[in-house]
């Protein structure tokens, strides 16, 4: 647990917003103000100045198209989106210039915003409409338009549920993009943490409102029924917040990893005793609730801001007692009891099953490929036999831990203990890594609603789970097994992002541009199934309130129920062709075909290991040969190791953003339809042999050209190889897999068109439309 300070500053308000203006001014801030929007930084009376209606606001300027309509001052009181000094230090669109503030500079304009003037609680009371009012912590983003929740001008963006992730280095701030990326410059198997900023405000509970303050993507039937916490005004310390109040708030994290204690809960409750119980079970490791995250000491980096800390490696072996922590493996039964062997992932994973209402009170798989014997570790990966040793059970297998968790973040502000007592915490995730963090969940959602074609949208995606889901769409209570959160059974809004009341005002120019932050706002994390590796779901059990009425139990929330360790999870369901892109890039492209998950975002021959190369994932890829492709078997592909030894190479597979993703799908989708593979079941037949960049020089794709007179699109055009597969033939090796294929057909496709080589060596055209 760690605790700060949320300081205002030293100095007054308006001392701290001059001092950042002094930095700024001499790095270009004092022309682009001053001769685009007539706002002098270097006024005598910066007070004045910041609060006279402005002669100019040239909306012209790269990065000013999406500031409010509305906004006419340098500082607009309570209002950080009709505020120009706030929108050209915030917004990640403001570039070109020599410096850029730091989150502490920033952090101080908008304080400023909302001490200039400030409020008293009944001021408040009545901006809300006699709604009920209390202090709510959010994390939060000052986002461009077309990532608020209204979608008219640029705007704060909160949501009572924040997303950090975890890393091997620690975090960098990228001030030009005003946020954080995961990368190691020189080090691709690097991964830096990523931090989620909080904040505390006074909050009022009000309907939903589509066009205004939200929730983004407002989800019917629901939503309008629903009554949200929006935010009114920012706390922090000192006698400018409130008035008639001076102020001390304090944020307090805390986190948990419980995933070892609840296995262990698991099995002791279905008749299997491996080794462990209390009061053993809740000490560390079982549970950890220390080296998690805490709040950033550094000043620049302003308050609240919550860092995960770095560790040597994303998984580790876990230790008790100065020895390895290991644990006796059950036997699986036939049919199946408590447990099983996961079928798909051909017997390497022991998966725990959930409870018969869904929910999952245990990880739903723990890794038991290493085993421990006469003092020996033995890995299994090297044995042929590996599945039904697993089966079998009966040995001890190593423990592994991740540094990921879900806890919560609550404030403190006695001097308003009795006018606001009600305080609602955030609920915090500490995430896997994001490994293509410039592909948000929610963009990618936009696309399959609004653009993508109709005909192709009930089939781009594989029927289970589906369609792309994002965490902000959930509407499900936060982990209510967390003791001392608070968390609510009936408060099922935690994860939906909003909009300051009284948001949005009339549009302005509304522009895309290529993500080069990462976002910690639930948009840009994955839904429940889809799938659900930053937060699992578990579900509460009957109660009875008064000997009479029994209430049923509800889902919430929880991260428990997550892989043991998490990469348990990740090789799963990114080998089942999962479109959440964040943690799972499609890698069924590296192993053999499934029937069920046929490839749907391919990644580049380059990044599989394609030619029996390593892949960014640490594995050995497909070697294509005469009549048969050789492949790595995904039984033996160890996930955990590869987290255990830093393997994965974000850098190479990193730089995908949401328009290659869409790109490299819909292509993907055109080069089956040519094929005529309109189901899964069709799709399946097939094999993405090769998949890479159209080259401009490559003779085909010239003769493809020539012969059917039409131009493809080069910047998204593809070169697909794709084959029959006609089943498993012998192979020598037990870690791999030989697959006969028919001849190869070689597609050329963009995202309308696709042309086909087909037998005789003649080029075809399909120009699909629908």
């Amino acid at each position: 647990m760690s605790r700060t300070t949320v300081r205002a500053t030293d100095r007054f308000l308006v001392d701290a917003v001059r001092s950042a203006c002094g930095r700024l001014a001499r790095g270009g801030w004092l022309e682009l103000l001053r001769e685009r929007h007539g706002l002098d930084l270097a006024a005598d009376d910066l007070a004045g100045e910041l609060s006279r209606p402005l002669d100019r606001i040239d909306r012209s300027v790269p990065g000013f198209e999406d500031f409010a309509a509305e906004g006419v001052r340098g500082i607009e009181p309570g209002s950080p989106a009709r505020s120009l000094m706030f929108h050209a230090l915030a917004s990640p669109r403001v570039r070109g210039l020599d410096v850029y503030p730091t989150p502490a500079e920033i952090e101080a304009v908008e304080n400023y915003v909302y001490g200039v003037r400030p409020p008293s609680v009944e001021d408040l009371r009545e901006q809300a409409g006699g709604a009920p009012l209390a202090i709510v912590v959010y994390a939060r983003e000052y986002r461009p338009a077309d990532g608020t929740a209204h979608r008219r001008h640029a705007d704060m963006c909160f949501s009572r549920t924040g997303v950090a992730r975890i890393g091997t280095s620690p975090v960098l701030y990228g001030a030009e993009a005003r946020g954080y990326l995961p990368f190691v410059e020189g080090d691709g198997h690097a991964v830096r943490v990523l931090p989620c900023r909080y904040a505390a405000y006074i909050a009022a509970r009000v309907p939903g409102h589509a066009n205004a303050h939200g929730p983004m993507r407002f989800i019917e039937p629901g939503d309008s029924e629903r009554r949200f916490w929006i935010p009114l005004h920012k706390l922090f310390s000192g006698d400018e917040c409130l008035r008639g109040h001076s102020l001390t708030l304090r944020l307090t994290e805390s986190h948990v990893n419980e995933k070892l204690r609840r296995v262990h809960l698991f099995f002791l409750s279905h008749g299997h005793d491996a080794g462990w119980g209390e009061p053993d079970i809740s000490r560390a490791p079982f549970v950890i609730t220390s080296g998690i995250a805490k709040f950033s000491n550094d000043v620049d980096d302003g308050a609240g801001l919550l860092v995960p800390q770095p560790r040597a490696s994303l998984v580790e072996r876990a230790i008790y007692n100065g020895a390895p922590l290991t644990f006796e493996v059950p036997e699986t039964t036939d049919p199946p009891g408590a447990w099983r062997l996961y079928p798909v992932m051909g017997g390497s994973s022991l998966n725990l099953l959930s409870k018969p209402t869904g929910g999952r009170a245990a990880p739903e798989y723990v890794h038991v490929r290493h085993m421990w014997q006469d003092g020996q570790e033995i890995d299994l990966n090297q044995q042929p036999d590996m599945s039904e040793v697993i089966r079998r059970g009966g040995y001890r297998a190593q423990h592994y831990t991740d540094p990921t968790g879900d806890g919560w973040v609550t404030a403190e502000c006695p001097e308003l203990a009795l006018v606001l007592p009600r305080m609602l915490p955030a609920y915090s995730l500490v995430a896997t890594p994001d490994y293509l963090p410039r592909v948000i969940q929610s963009d990618l959602m936009r696309w399959t609603d609004d653009s993508a074609p109709p005909t192709l949208t009930e089939t781009i995606w594989p029927e289970y789970p589906g369609r792309p889901e994002a965490l902000s769409d959930q509407r499900l209570a936060a982990n209510l097994e967390l003791t001392g959160a608070g968390f609510e059974r009936d408060d099922d809004t935690m994860t939906a992002i909003v909009g300051p009341l009284g948001s949005a005002g009339e549009p302005t120019q509304i522009d895309c541009m290529p993500a080069d932050r990462v976002s910690t706002l639930p948009d840009a994390a994955s839904g429940i199934f889809a799938p659900g590796w930053d937060v699992g779901v578990d579900r509460s059990s009957e109660e009875a309130t008064n000997g009479v009425e029994v209430l049923p139990g509800v889902d919430f929330l929880a991260t428990y129920g997550l892989g043991s360790p998490f990469p348990e999870d990740a090789k799963l369901c990114a080998a089942l062709s999962s479109f959440w892109p964040a943690v799972a890039p499609d890698i069924t492209r590296t192993f053999e075909p499934s029937p069920r998950y046929p490839t749907t975002t391919p990644l580049t021959d380059k990044l599989i290991g394609h030619g029996g190369q390593t892949g960014w994932d640490g594995v050995r890829g497909p070697i294509v040969e005469d009549g048969s492709v050789d492949y790595p078997a995904l039984t033996y592909a160890d996930y955990v190791v590869a987290a255990r030894e830093n393997q994965f190479d974000i850098a190479g597979i990193g730089t995908m953003d949401i328009d290659e993703y869409i790109a490299r799908t819909l292509t993907t989708a055109r080069a089956y339809a040519i094929l005529g593979a309109s189901t899964t079941t069709d799709k399946g037949q097939w094999v993405v042999l090769s998949f890479r960049p159209a080259d401009c020089a490559d003779s085909d794709l010239a003769l493809a050209r020539d012969s059917t007179g039409i131009e493809l699109w080069l910047p998204y055009t593809y070169r697909f190889e794709i084959a029959r597969h006609t089943g498993l033939l012998k192979h020598d090796d037990f870690s791999r897999r030989r697959v006969g294929i028919e001849m190869p057909i070689v597609i050329f496709a963009d995202p309308s068109r696709a042309l086909r080589r087909r037998a005789g060596g003649s080029w075809t055209s399909d120009v699909l439309r629908r």
